[in-house]
């Protein structure tokens, strides 16, 4: 049931004074509440606590048990990580403050990026994008600025037929044509296909590795090897890093672009659909092309790059 077909007329509940709060509300309110709502439930406190308790007992995520959503896998976060980053002293900063006041927080930000940079394989990253989708974005449009300025001709980026719908948006919003490469009997890349696919026109493959059905890309070295060979690059989507990280980096796989969902594989707070978080990491022939600013130390000072 819900609280309205458990409202009795005339019932309620304690109520704290909460004068702080009820004299900002008459200062702002006022103006922007409408002239008439819906009459709110009325119900005892106990009703109350037991409804919504009832609620919690049968929510279901990662507290209580294996959480997979999409093609990716929630881990629980340590309720000590969720306090960390929900420490005022992070929260109510300004991205617009001087480096000069910030000097801990990017610091945490070079400290990271750096982890990020050995923990994947790549030169350089930006912290800047965030949710995946976002990050696949801000690397697709990565690589259609680098093929602008080296090789204008390839406007397609090839992509599994297993992949996760993002992809493909993410590519077309980036202003490439979308090529879907097939699967073979064994739920990887149809090499065959590829091969007849990967031409001068392509700039990029985007792949996930495990894939989105939870398969390990078998010809990944392959794959690297002929798509570098005829001129392209290589995306990784880092949604299932879990089944790789600290056995293997993607940069030694070949890719050139890597975003992490650190909601996902790491500890940022991905309560309520967000938020989340989606770091960008390239190869070192890419990093020019990073969105600015990145955070840089320069003579033991941390500040940030905007003239990239």
């Amino acid at each position: 049931m819900t609280l309205f077909e458990k409202s009795v007329a005339g019932r309620s509940a304690f109520s704290f004074g909460f004068e702080e709060d009820r004299a900002v509300a008459e200062r702002y309110i006022p103006e922007f509440a409408r002239a008439a709502v819906k009459p709110l439930p009325q119900v005892a406190e106990l009703d109350l606590v037991r409804h919504f308790t009832n609620l919690a007992t049968i929510n279901y995520g990662v507290d209580t048990g294996f959480y997979p959503l999409g093609s990716c896998t929630m881990k629980y976060n340590p309720k000590i990580n969720e306090r960390m980053a929900a420490d005022p002293r992070l929260t109510v900063r300004h991205p617009l403050d001087d480096p000069t006041d910030n000097q801990g927080i990017l610091q945490m930000e070079f400290e990271l990026k750096e982890s990020l940079q050995e923990i994947t394989g790549m030169d350089d990253f930006t912290l800047q994008p965030a949710c995946g989708a976002h990050g696949e974005l801000t690397g697709m449009l990565i690589i259609h600025a680098y093929m602008r300025d080296h090789d204008a001709k390839r406007t397609k980026v090839l992509i599994p037929d297993s992949a996760h719908g993002t992809n493909p948006a993410s590519a077309s919003m980036a202003g490439f044509q979308v090529v879907t490469v097939p699967s073979n009997e064994r739920g990887g890349v149809d090499m065959d296909a590829l091969g007849k696919l990967m031409d001068d026109t392509v700039a990029a493959i985007m792949l996930t590795n495990p894939n989105t059905v939870g398969l390990f890309e078998e010809n990944i070295t392959q794959i690297a090897e002929l798509v570098h060979a005829r001129g392209g690059l290589l995306y990784y989507d880092g949604a299932n890093l879990n089944a790789l990280m600290g056995l293997i980096r993607p940069g030694d796989l070949g890719f050139d672009v890597v975003h992490l969902n650190l909601h996902k594989t790491f500890a940022t707070p991905h309560g309520g659909g967000g938020p989340g978080a989606a770091p960008v990491g390239v190869k070192k022939l890419l990093a020019d092309y990073l969105p600015i600013p990145v955070v840089v130390c320069r003579d033991g000072q941390y500040t940030l790059d905007e003239n990239r």
